[in-house]
């Protein structure tokens, strides 16, 4: 399913037609570029008739990072499996300002280029000097039900 570049990786994935015009409502004034178009590789995954199914255990391998449209809030999120069989997704929205976070596998990091603001990639916590300096709370998290291969939004 898509290319696989590098040995982490930002996947993206939508179903056809969805666009993802949220991201464009939060400008990166700090200077800080989102992840490179080369760490990215889109998917769609078969959803067998169910819209909430946003991705296959196939599309996001272990210590990677999934990104894709939260079909109850129409906002981007992030699916990660952390360990083999283990399923978390966090909302994009930043608890700071509301500003969409991009994710940095790399750097085990989501990132508010509105702000600064970092969360941790594993627990979705936000680093010591954001929640001291920003006062943000933990990012939001999707709650998933996971049916043989099917990952949706519960």
């Amino acid at each position: 399913m898509g290319n696989q570049i590098g040995r982490r990786q930002v996947l993206t994935a939508g179903a056809a037609g969805i666009a993802m015009a949220g991201i464009a409502a939060c400008s990166n004034t700090s200077g800080t570029a989102g992840p490179s178009e080369d760490e990215l590789t889109t998917s769609a995954p078969s959803t067998g008739g169910n819209s909430n199914v946003i991705a296959t255990a196939a599309d996001v391998p272990v210590g990677s990072v999934f990104k894709f449209t939260d079909p109850k809030s129409g906002l981007p999120a992030y699916l990660l499996q952390p360990a083999t069989g283990t399923f978390i997704a966090y909302s994009s929205k930043c608890t700071h300002q509301g500003c969409v976070v991009d994710a940095y596998p790399d750097t085990n990091a989501f990132k508010c280029a509105c702000h600064g603001a970092k969360y941790d990639l594993a627990t979705g916590e936000p680093d010591e000097a954001t929640s001291k300096s920003l006062t943000a709370t933990a990012l939001a998290k999707i709650a998933l039900s996971v049916e043989g291969d099917q990952i949706s939004v519960a």
